[in-house]
């Protein structure tokens, strides 16, 4: 009696093991999956202006709680971040776009007013990286991806020089929108307005 109950614990001992191998291959696979539907998004040639919106996250500040939303205005320069060493053609590099950086501030307690900020404004090339880490592309955009903002020093020069700092969004991206500029008089013509974001009123 005793031998076979041993041998319908150790049956299913294996089947709880390979029940468990299963799960664990689906979650990755899921995990995978979700890594590979990052799409990214080249910047359209004539781009003037994008701006991007992060995913809501909490944010504490003096003893407030927050849901908080940024905001990413990234203007095109004529400067690149271009090497002599890498790059013969100085048409050729990653842009460098002046960057506004607004943290919008929803307290949670409503009785609470809101508030919205400018955080920052600096030079940087762009790049987007998936959250884990696994797949990076440079001057795209994309739902989902973590924003990846490497400073750079621009002047006389066409080309700019990285300071080694990076700044990193706080919450993966939830949407962003193309602008371009065709002239001082013909207004704003949105190349790209992408779901999600409604229109706003076109502005000079």
């Amino acid at each position: 009696m005793h031998a076979k109950w041993k041998r319908v614990f150790l049956w299913s001992s294996v089947g709880g093991l390979t029940l468990g191998t299963v799960a664990a291959a689906i979650i990755g696979a899921r995990k995978r999956s979700q890594t590979r539907t990052l799409q990214f998004r080249k910047m359209p040639s004539g781009c003037s202006r994008v701006t991007l919106w992060t995913q809501r996250f909490r944010h504490s500040e003096q003893g407030t709680d927050y849901s908080a939303r940024d905001t990413y205005i990234l203007e095109t320069t004529p400067f690149k971040l271009w090497s002599v060493l890498e790059l013969p053609d100085r048409s050729g590099g990653s842009t460098i776009y002046h960057i506004t950086l607004r943290r919008s501030l929803d307290p949670v307690e409503p009785a609470l007013p809101g508030k919205e900020v400018t955080l920052d404004r600096f030079y940087a090339a762009v790049a987007v990286e998936d959250p884990d880490g696994r797949q990076r592309a440079q001057n795209v955009v994309a739902r989902g991806g973590i924003l990846i903002l490497s400073k750079c020093l621009v002047g006389g020069a066409a080309n700019g020089i990285e300071t080694g700092e990076v700044h990193r969004s706080a919450a993966p991206i939830l949407n962003f929108r193309f602008e371009s500029f065709p002239g001082a008089d013909a207004g704003v013509r949105r190349e790209t307005l992408e779901e999600g974001q409604p229109a706003q009123p076109a502005s000079p």
